[in-house]
């Protein structure tokens, strides 16, 4: 439904999009990458149900409250729960890199009104890294990719993608193939 590493994908198109420039391929960061909003979203679920409990436990008398003060509380921790799921898929989907015939395309999408764009024509890149660290990295098999290109450039880091070490080997290998190359290869 939601993939996060797609090779040549279909209906698929970006801004600035030449009409002879092929997506080869489309990436996102690993689902597992989600999961410290999810654990948040969890904990924020229960509260209301925990609340209670607590109270009783600790022999807190939550009927000193008025009725509305509690309605209030339910409305905001499940506002809060909403936003929270709202920002982190938006967060998640639209932070995507593309890898054309042409360039490679980093979008990282921070909210609503922000967007970063980066962008690197495949001949300027002279190096692509890749990094895997920590147990969950190593586990779900995702990490970093470090890329320099030529000239005063700054260096464009794409952050928790699956197989890293993959696809740092794909750019490198058609970093280093001429445009006319890679363009019969993609017809």
């Amino acid at each position: 439904m939601f993939p996060t590493y797609v090779e040549h994908p279909r209906n698929v198109k970006f801004e600035g999009q030449d009409p002879d420039e092929k997506i080869l391929l489309l990436l996102r960061a690993h689902p597992v990458t989600n999961l410290p909003w999810v654990f948040f979203v969890l904990i924020l679920f229960f509260v209301p149900f925990l609340i209670p409990t607590i109270a009783t436990l600790t022999g807190f008398n939550l009927s000193v409250f008025p009725q509305t003060f509690q309605i209030i509380f339910f409305m905001i921790d499940y506002l809060l729960i909403f936003s929270t799921i709202y920002d982190g898929l938006l967060y998640w989907y639209f932070n995507v890199t593309i890898i054309t015939n042409k360039k490679l395309i980093d979008i990282d999408f921070v909210n609503l009104l922000y967007k970063s764009v980066e962008i690197a024509p495949l001949h300027k890149i002279e190096e692509a890294d890749s990094i895997t660290a920590g147990l969950f990295g190593s586990f779900f098999n995702f990490g970093d990719i470090a890329i320099q290109t030529a000239g005063a450039h700054v260096a464009i880091k794409v952050k928790n993608i699956i197989r890293p070490s993959i696809v740092a080997d794909i750019i490198l290998d058609m970093a280093g193939k001429p445009l006319k190359q890679l363009e019969e290869e993609v017809s």
